[in-house]
């Protein structure tokens, strides 16, 4: 084993860290079984289908008609862009946080864009695990996988709340939880 390089370590299925001399590194991946990414594109691919449909008639009507399917497709256009955002980000998306003595970083990434957004340790409280009523409706969707929310963990900075773990478990919430922590008070 190479002793340059720290041993990468796991939280449930999606999440890795590994301890560095100078930080703590870990990644949420945020890939999605074959199955759900499969009805995903299919649904993408109906919705392409539905949006060239209207696009058509629109180019065939006149008046209060043309105007609906200019509205309907203006909406069209919203959801077919936040679809496209959830495809991306379950094919090259993840969360990285990287505690170190300047502070905490996250970034939520697609591939190696995105941008780091830095909070100092002196300036964070403890993280605390989200909880969700298991028989609230708005809950249950935060956790489905065509969407990107669902976040698990929040802190506060400079009063302010922060969330990050997007769809995780109880279990891996509270290591995680556990191990941010850990990072405060070694790098702090």
């Amino acid at each position: 084993m190479n002793p340059s390089k720290p041993a990468i370590q796991r939280i449930g299925k999606r999440i890795t860290y590994a301890w560095h001399e100078d930080a703590l590194t870990v990644v949420i991946d945020q890939k999605i079984p074959k199955s759900q990414q499969l009805a995903l594109e299919g649904w993408m691919f109906a919705w392409l289908l539905i949006g060239g449909a209207f696009f058509w008639i629109l180019l065939q009507s006149t008046g209060d008609e043309r105007m609906f399917y200019s509205i309907s497709l203006a909406f069209w256009a919203f959801f077919a862009f936040r679809v496209g955002k959830v495809i991306l980000w379950r094919r090259k998306g993840n969360e990285s946080i990287r505690i170190h003595s300047k502070g905490m970083s996250v970034k939520n990434a697609f591939g190696t864009l995105g941008k780091a957004q830095l909070f100092q340790i002196r300036n964070l409280h403890k993280m605390e695990v989200i909880r969700r009523e298991a028989t609230s409706f708005l809950a249950n969707l935060d956790q489905s996988f065509w969407i990107m929310g669902g976040d698990a963990i929040q802190f506060t900075h400079q009063n302010k709340s922060f969330v990050l773990g997007k769809q995780l478990n109880e279990k891996d919430a509270h290591a995680l939880a556990k191990l941010l922590d850990k990072g405060f008070r070694k790098f702090g």
